[in-house]
């Protein structure tokens, strides 16, 4: 017994020893704030905090970056609540009756170079445990100090390399000034704050399932804004989504006051309900507040441009000491308002987990659509869950496709997701088929509907339908042993797993085909574009094993036929049937290109095909043409009229690929078929005086802001290959343009839109508008893509589109 008791001593002196020896100034050698902290020496920090504070602080890692940095939390507890953090998390999520602690999460530097906020989140962790420790007593506070570490060692070892000794505050010096392309996004250019819904990116598919095995009452997203702009806190700017609950408003405006109240003794200047609306799902505060949260953004001057000190417009010197402070003081406050209210907190919380009652009940989608397993892949990672339709079962509800309410039987494989769950909330959101809008002036894209984006089949019905268990089922032949006779292998083309299995093949030298026409051969209908692998064409011992095994790794289904001769259609070996060249692949990058758009078109070719693909840099483009027969142009302010290679590198069969924005560069330019519709874009209003405070109002009238619309198809064309007739575009801007070639997808009609805001200007003018469309040039070929399908990589149905420009355009 006196061993133990001397052990315990022992242990408690060492503690003690340990948690006076901890100071960042002795962990990091400079008091935070001073300097800029590289990601590893974050990590070296919160590793010596939880050997300093074992019993207060727990670190979990739960992933690493695309760049193999680490990502991790720490969960802030008093002792008594750490030593029983896993009955504290259960009672939450099985809201308990005797929960009794609220738990805050607190998120940083999802913007790498908005870097007060990792800074901010070192300071705050020790002043919680130190001189705030009895906030901890009814509160758990899980602290993510880096979203993403890739993009904040970008801009921190930038600083570092141009940064002034000491410091130079005048905005001028390059220290102020980052190069393309900053260190805002992650490795592939993503924001990572447009993620949290769509799980595009490494940090936000690894981090959800993290949150949801919490999913806290409270959440806080702490970023930076310009230079000249003062702190922003909650509440936050209307529009306000209809779902968001009373007791979320209120506590937003319950921290405000507690922040002002800190702000206005320190004669900080700041302010809230303007800008930061609630709205789009896919941001660090709305998406936890569709979870339950009261989530929140905070917004401190600074960002990239700040420095260790910058001289504001008005003359004041802005620190990163400065901004750490801020950050620090209403983190601390976030937590203090959270323990004062910590059993308003649950009760409301809980509340909000029983409390479902939404318009549409249930939402059925078409289980054999072609994206249908990487939408339920998507609902997996959220835990939404979902069931299988009882075949035959009546519904009546409101179609996606048709926009009117019919009445509908339920086919086999069909899938029901329901708004009577825990996450029925965010199912209500991303499902919707029109989201209402309570303010027309809002921060992002107000349209994003799954069924849509996925380009699925869907009814929303007011019905509360009954599921069963079980899977999808499926044609495949994937079980049937590889026949070794076959005159030919032909697999279907209509998602991206039949894309990515198309890579495969050509990476292992196979040589593939694809068929202009429909045909139908041995009783087995084929669809223009399906993939065809010949025996002939491919002597090579391994030849059924391989196919197969490819075939078995993508999952997809492999059929055999005996002839090339076909019942309905064209033969095999008819010049209808071409060859699907190898394609090597450029993409331009710089300070020209948006890198978001650079971003989205690298990762969907190396994340999304599995396909490799050369950056090149605008000074190296006229050399790297040459060994190119492709070139993605992404969004951008690009000038290529002093370029004419390039004029010509498509005049001997190049294909050029130009995205959203950057289709402008060529509206002027000679023998690119490109011009703006004439008059569509005048959104000049009438020349009547506008009040100075409706300006802003005004405006809007002349935007589009994310709307999807219906269009129409030419199926017979390569672009078009792989969809219905039905397929919907996302928007992103009023511009109309007209194509002397061919408009492959255009806006169907003057009643093509279909939900988003479209300003009353713009709203007559998009009726046939393009959307994608190909120009001939020589012998190679321009296609435009007006509307971005890679648009921040989640609008999975038009993702096809653009491995249909790659390997199916342009082929002889």
């Amino acid at each position: 017994m006196r061993k133990v008791l001397l052990i315990v001593i022992i242990f408690t002196s060492w503690c003690t020893f340990a948690q006076e020896a901890f100071t960042p100034e002795k962990i990091l050698g400079y008091s935070i704030g001073k300097q800029f902290t590289r990601h590893d020496q974050v990590i070296h920090y919160f590793n010596e905090l939880s050997k300093s504070y074992p019993n207060q602080v727990k670190k979990i890692s739960y992933g690493h970056t695309y760049e193999n940095r680490e990502l991790f939390i720490c969960i802030l507890a008093s002792e008594a609540n750490l030593k029983r953090i896993e009955t504290i998390r259960q009672n939450h999520m099985n809201n308990a009756p005797q929960e009794d602690v609220a738990l805050v999460w607190l998120s940083y530097n999802v913007h790498g170079n908005e870097s007060s906020g990792t800074e901010a989140a070192m300071q705050t962790a020790y002043d919680l445990l130190t001189k705030n420790k009895n906030l901890l007593e009814n509160t758990v506070v899980i602290m993510d100090p880096c979203l993403n570490p890739d993009g904040r060692d970008r801009y921190v070892n930038f600083y570092y390399q141009y940064g002034n000794q000491p410091f130079e505050s005048n905005r001028i010096s390059a220290e102020h000034n980052e190069p393309w392309p900053g260190g805002r996004p992650n490795h592939y250019l993503f924001d990572l704050n447009r993620d949290w819904a769509w799980l595009t990116q490494i940090e936000s598919q690894t981090r959800i399932p993290l949150y949801n095995s919490w999913l806290p009452h409270v959440h806080v997203d702490f970023h930076e804004q310009g230079i000249n702009e003062p702190y922003y806190f909650p509440p936050a700017a209307e529009p306000y989504h209809e779902v968001i609950t009373d007791w979320q408003r209120a506590f937003q405006k319950d921290i405000g006051k507690n922040h002002a109240k800190y702000f206005d003794k320190a004669s900080w200047l700041y302010f809230s309900k303007e800008i930061f609306d609630l709205l789009y799902p896919s941001y660090g505060d709305t998406y936890p507040t569709y979870n339950g949260s009261i989530g929140m953004t905070y917004e401190q001057g600074g960002s990239g441009r700040a420095g260790l000190s910058v001289i504001t417009q008005v003359g004041d010197t802005l620190t990163l000491m400065d901004r750490v402070t801020h950050h620090v003081t209403t983190g601390i406050s976030t937590v203090e308002v959270s323990s004062e209210k910590s059993k308003k907190l649950i009760s409301e919380y809980q509340a909000f987990c029983k409390n479902k009652n939404y318009k549409y009940k249930s939402y059925v989608l078409d289980g054999n659509a072609p994206n249908i397993s990487s939408l339920l892949t998507l609902l997996d990672q959220h835990e939404i869950k979902y069931s299988f339709g009882i075949e035959n079962s009546a519904v009546k509800g409101f179609d996606f496709d048709q926009r009117v309410t019919i009445n509908y039987k339920l086919k086999a494989n069909d899938i029901v997701v329901s708004t009577k769950q825990l996450k029925g909330t965010l199912v209500n959101v991303l499902f919707e088929p029109l989201t209402k809008l309570s303010d027309s002036l809002t921060y992002d894209i107000t349209a994003w509907s799954l069924p849509y984006a996925y380009g699925i089949h869907a009814i929303a019905s007011e019905q509360e339908l009954l599921g069963k268990l079980g899977s999808l089922s499926s044609s495949d032949q994937l079980d049937k042993a590889p026949p070794t006779s076959c005159f030919a292998y032909i697999l279907p083309w209509n998602s991206m797993t039949h894309a990515r299995c198309l890579t495969a093949l050509q990476k292992n030298n196979f040589n593939v085909y694809f068929n202009e026409q429909d045909f139908e051969i041995e009783g087995k209908a084929f669809k223009k574009g399906s993939l065809i692998i010949l025996r002939g064409e491919n002597k090579r011992s391994d030849f059924d094993e391989k196919v197969n095994n490819i075939a078995q790794e993508y999952g997809v289904s492999l059929e055999s036929v005996a002839s090339g001769f076909v019942d309905k259609g064209l033969d095999l070996g008819s010049s209808s049937v071409k060859k699907i060249a190898k394609q090597n692949i450029g993409l331009l990058i710089g300070e020209n290109a948006s890198s978001l758009s650079v971003g989205e078109v690298w990762h969907y070719f190396e994340q999304d095909l599995h396909h490799t693909v050369q950056l090149i840099f605008e000074a190296d483009l006229s050399d790297a043409l040459n060994s190119l027969d492709v070139l993605f142009i992404p969004e951008g302010y690009f000038d290529f009229s002093s370029k004419e290679y390039l004029g010509t590198w498509i005049e001997n069969g190049g294909k050029l690929i130009v995205m959203g924005s950057s289709v402008n560069a060529f509206t002027s330019l000679e023998g690119y078929g490109i011009k703006y519709k004439e008059n569509a874009t005048d959104t000049t209003s009438d020349s009547k005086e506008i009040n100075y405070a409706l300006s802003e109002r005004e405006e809007i009238s002349n935007t589009l802001i994310g709307a999807i619309y219906s269009c129409e198809l030419d199926n017979s064309h390569p672009l078009s290959f792989g969809y219905s007739e039905h397929y919907f575009t996302l928007k992103l801007n009023a511009d109309v343009y007209e194509l002397k070639s061919e408009d492959i997808i255009k806006v169907k009609d003057k009643n093509a839109h279909v939900t988003g805001f479209v300003g009353a200007n713009v709203r007559s003018k998009q009726e046939g508008s393009l959307t994608v469309g190909v120009h001939a040039y020589g012998q190679g070929s321009v296609i435009y893509f007006i509307d971005n399908p890679l648009f921040r990589g989640f609008w999975e149905n038009g993702k096809l589109q653009i491995a249909n420009a790659i390997f199916f355009v342009n082929q002889n």
